[in-house]
């Protein structure tokens, strides 16, 4: 169902790229991805990128995070409104938060040092809502009216 994540960020002179990746690594689990990154001037762009059967396992350390912070409601509704017309499901996330282990979702892409970029492909752009379905639920009282399996 999913076929690719794509999770970039920019370091800049300011930031050390140890903790930058930490952000990243707090949210994802870096073990499944493959690291690429690029020399911009004084910027350093760090892209991570899984492809294929295991991008949905990629994304799964954010899905137990949205429930554990209890914050589905504003996941799906920042997702629903990033998701482009290709099907693509796009959202930005605060480093400083992710640095400390939370979900802050950074809308408009206004994150002080930067935004988390995280880009989910579906191997079927008509099926991008069934990801966010999975990803942040509907809810009622706080909790998931259900789950959807992909």
């Amino acid at each position: 169902m999913i076929e690719k994540v794509v999770v970039s960020a920019f370091v800049y002179p300011t930031e050390s790229e140890e903790k930058v990746r930490k952000a990243v690594a707090n949210l994802f689990d870096l073990s499944m991805f493959e690291e690429r990154s690029e020399d911009l001037g004084d910027i350093r762009r760090i892209e991570f990128v899984c492809e294929g059967p295991d991008a949905r396992l990629a994304l799964g350390k954010l899905y137990e995070l949205l429930r554990e912070q209890e914050i589905l409601d504003a996941a799906r509704r920042v997702m629903m409104e990033g998701m482009t017309a290709e099907g693509t499901i796009l959202f930005h996330l605060h480093k400083q938060a992710a640095f400390a282990g939370a979900v802050n979702f950074a809308e408009g892409g206004e994150s002080p040092l930067g935004p988390i970029v995280v880009e989910v492909y579906p191997r079927d752009p008509k099926k991008a809502k069934r990801v966010i379905d999975w990803l942040a639920p509907e809810t009622e009282d706080g909790k998931p009216k259900y789950e959807v399996r992909i």
